[in-house]
């Protein structure tokens, strides 16, 4: 989107709107990022989709039966929470807490901008985007399951305990 292309126009007025942008302009940025990246990778929030799943899988061919799907787990309350308590900086990746936001006076202690809670994150959008993740990406869960390629992680804790908890997965 930054750098104004086709696709990044296209993409743009989904992601305004809190909504999942369609498979197949999911697909055509996602995979021809794949085609170009000479080194690993890591994909967050992709695939979202059994077409997405299937579609990297036939992309990768021999090499997807490498792929390991990761499914950080935890309460629905606590995650409505956490979304509900979010808080992000307007300049920069800065992500915290409200009672953060209210410490720092709304300031971001990184770069000193105002912070502010994203548009989309209020109960009902985290309730919608559940039922969403719950009808087309478990399916994904499923099918990665169905070929041992699926990770379980508790998601619970600090940052570097879920780190840890995936680390110890990855084993």
């Amino acid at each position: 989107m930054k750098a104004a292309s086709r696709l990044g126009k296209e993409v743009e007025p989904y992601l305004a709107a809190g909504q999942y942008v369609p498979d197949e302009l999911v697909l055509a940025l996602v995979i021809g990022w794949i085609k170009k990246e000479k080194r690993g990778w890591v994909l967050d929030g992709f695939p979202r989709t059994l077409p997405q799943a299937e579609e990297l899988d036939r992309v990768l061919g021999g090499d997807g039966a490498h792929l390991k799907a990761l499914l950080l787990e935890g309460p629905v309350a606590e995650l409505e929470r956490r979304v509900i308590d979010r808080r992000e900086c307007t300049a920069c990746p800065w992500t915290g807490t409200k009672i953060q936001a209210e410490v720092s006076g709304g300031v971001c202690p990184s770069c000193g901008a105002t912070l502010g809670q994203r548009h989309d994150d209020d109960l009902e959008n985290f309730r919608r985007r559940l039922k969403a993740f719950e009808e087309l990406t478990l399916p994904v869960a499923a099918y990665y399951e169905q070929s041992d390629r699926l990770l379980r992680v508790w998601g619970l804790g600090s940052p570097e305990e879920v780190f840890q908890n995936v680390q110890s997965e990855l084993a």
